[in-house]
């Protein structure tokens, strides 16, 4: 039987959103979603068959073949409709989308067989003990799932209400025993108890994916995947869109935390994503957090999401004491940050044979290093941000772009100062470490910050250690908050409490109350009663009032009405324009471009361009403009208008940032 020759448009796995027509020759029609490689200019490139082409329109002579069509997988029209979705409310090339589904583009023309990978069961599955409030929301859930197609819901419980431990048991009911479940994490490399605690809880170790495995495993997991032997996948955002054969359900643990934002090429949430994820697959979404994103909570409040609440510890303890310590009122020396009070509390803790944690949200020693001759602040040579101090690597580091700088060869680029006297200004968990250990000579202390934890094995070995009381005090950064359980934490001090709500971020309040709730709420997480320590220079801040008081409904509420005054999200919308490139007379030319351009539309409003939060990053000159639509209409549409008639040759990247997570 001879062959029949098809004519096929394809995307290709390449930041693009064109298609390219291809001769396809076989005995088959191709079909939608089938995986190829085709050539595209000098290279092979991965590509997926969107439809059927058009001969007519193009002349045949300029038509390539396909090299190959894959045997191995396939896109189903939901993965299809997803990419289109993500593409177009994100403004990306769908391309681009298409190279995070495919993951490891070789996989699908392998030609050697893989051994199977499947993991073997580690031992028989652990029960699930559930108290009555617990079990109480394990059943509202699943009579909630099996009720809707669809349905996102909010598992909304105190820190030590046992969340994990509700969602363990609803996929453990039959409903999901032939399914594939993802789960969300933020931090995954750094997730190795959550990973036990799925082995004990099923039986099996579950796949993980993120940015720091090999593509080796990646290869492998990719491959169990789309088999359907993988069941339980844990993975950073970017899990969202691998191929999965039989995705049954997902789930994001952490919902608020900004981790779930990529903020660079192709940004997008992955919170959102997934809400839009679950409406296609018509599988359940659940939401996981002890402080709900403010879009989630509003969403609940308008009722289109479900919430199931757990509100008492699981061993019944009491919510920790929370104490607000006036830093104006503390006569401290100038190498001193840890009030008295709070040194005090430590070290009775520590003579009662339990554990203090100290959370300071910045890395190093010392954020601003300040020249002592003229006043100048060291900065990095390609970003517009200020050189860290590090102690352990003596080195001043750029904490954007890596450029780092030899503490002892340090002098100053604008006086050329060659007494090389500089001064550290501000405080991070080395100063924090060394203040410590010169107050409590004798405490055993763990530094907790992605400085000094270099890899899997060393954060599961100082998390053991630490549960095993092999440290009296831990210090730490936002590593520390995620999930955590320390039997022995008891006393927990915040050094500088007011960190996050400087600045003009309109999520400040948000964030700072987010952040401090989550690390107050590692104090007493099993017998004993907990102590927070607040260290703040505005004790009457409402956030920090509402926090030491642990209303958190009552401050959520009056968040959501004071953006309601203003139309800002989560009730309006928002969207920022990047415009970055290597010459800042380009970023300029194009800024005006834009600025001539601007869509003149009833209750628009478009602010800048004004220096973006980073007005220089790795190289890169950067200006921003803000769009806020007080209507909530369609801003894609709005946005994509505006850059079509902007469209220059000049030398610039402008990317779309659509809910903006960050302004300051």
């Amino acid at each position: 039987m001879s062959q029949k020759t098809y004519y096929i448009n394809v995307l290709l796995a390449y930041s693009l959103s064109k298609e390219f027509t291809y001769k396809f020759k076989s005995n088959y029609k191709p079909s939608i979603g089938s995986i190829v490689l085709v050539p595209f200019r000098s290279r092979h490139y991965t590509g997926v068959i969107t439809s059927i082409a058009d001969i007519k329109k193009i002349p045949d002579v300029k038509i390539k073949e396909i090299l190959d069509i894959s045997n191995i997988a396939k896109l189903d029209s939901k993965i299809i409709k997803f990419m289109n979705w993500v593409a177009d409310y994100n403004l990306i090339d769908r391309g681009y989308i298409l190279k995070m589904i495919l993951a490891q583009e070789k996989v699908y023309f392998s030609k050697r067989e893989n051994k199977d990978t499947e993991a073997d069961n580690i031992s028989q599955p652990q029960p699930i003990t559930l108290n009555l409030e617990q079990d109480k929301a394990v059943n509202k859930i699943i009579k909630l799932i099996k009720k809707n197609d669809y349905i996102t819901l909010l598992l909304d419980g105190i820190p030590g209400s046992g969340k994990t431990e509700v969602y363990f048991k609803v996929l453990q009911n039959k409903f999901f025993l032939d399914s594939q479940i993802l789960i969300l994490f933020p931090e995954v490399s750094l997730s190795n108890e959550f990973v036990r605690r799925i082995e004990d809880r099923f039986g099996f170790s579950p796949e993980i994916w993120h940015s720091k495995i090999n593509a080796s495993q990646k290869k492998n997991i990719l491959k169990r995947i789309i088999s359907g032997k993988a069941k339980i996948i844990v993975g950073a955002r970017s899990a969202l869109f691998l191929p999965y054969n039989n995705l049954g359900m997902i789930i994001i643990d952490e919902e608020h935390d900004s981790s779930y934002k990529q903020e660079e090429k192709g940004i997008y949430h992955a919170r959102d994503m997934s809400v839009v994820k679950s409406s296609i697959e018509k599988i359940p979404l659940l939401l996981v957090s002890a402080t709900p994103s403010l879009e989630t909570t509003y969403n609940v409040l308008t009722k289109k999401y479900y919430k199931v609440s757990l509100k008492n510890k699981f061993n019944s303890t009491p919510l920790p004491e929370i104490n607000i310590i006036d830093m104006k009122k503390e006569k401290l020396s100038k190498d001193r940050w840890i009030s008295t009070i709070l040194l005090e509390n430590i070290k009775i803790t520590l003579k009662n044979k339990k554990q203090a944690l100290l959370f300071i949200n910045k890395r190093g020693f010392a954020p601003v290093i300040i020249c002592k001759s003229c006043g100048h602040k060291v900065t990095c040579k390609n970003c517009s941000s200020y050189l860290v101090e590090h102690l352990r690597s003596k080195s001043l580091l750029c904490h954007h772009c890596g450029f780092k700088l030899n503490s002892f060869s340090l002098h100053c680029s604008s006086c050329n100062n060659s007494d090389k006297e500089f001064i550290d200004y501000g405080v991070g968990v080395e100063k924090v470490y060394t203040e410590i250990s010169r107050l409590i000579p004798s405490a055993r202390i763990c530094l907790f910050s992605s400085d000094h934890i270099n890899s899997q094995e060393e954060m599961k070995n100082k998390i053991k250690q630490i549960i095993d009381y092999k440290f009296d005090i831990i210090i730490g950064t936002q590593m520390i908050t995620k999930g955590y359980h320390f039997p022995k934490l008891t006393c927990v001090g915040i050094i500088d409490a007011d960190m996050t709500l400087r600045g003009g971020d309109l999520r400040a309040s948000e964030k700072t109350y987010q952040i401090l709730y989550q690390v107050a709420g590692r104090a007493g997480r099993s017998d004993s009663i907990g102590k927070v320590f607040l260290q703040t220079y505005y004790p009457q801040n409402e956030t920090i009032l509402s926090l030491a008081k642990m209303e958190r409904d009552s401050f959520y509420l009056n968040e959501i009405n004071l953006r309601n005054e203003s139309s800002l999200p989560p009730i309006g919308k928002m969207a920022a324009l990047i415009v970055s490139g290597n010459s800042n007379e380009d970023v300029r030319k194009q800024c005006l471009v834009l600025s001539n351009k601007k869509p003149l539309i009833k209750d628009l409003e478009i602010y800048g361009p004004a220096p973006a939060p980073l007005s220089r990053l790795k190289g890169k000159f950067r200006q921003r403009f803000l769009v806020h639509d007080k209507k909530a209409r369609n801003m894609q549409k709005i946005v994509n208008a505006w850059l079509v008639q902007s469209r220059t040759k000049l030398n610039v990247n402008i990317s779309v940032d659509i809910d903006p997570y960050t302004f300051a």
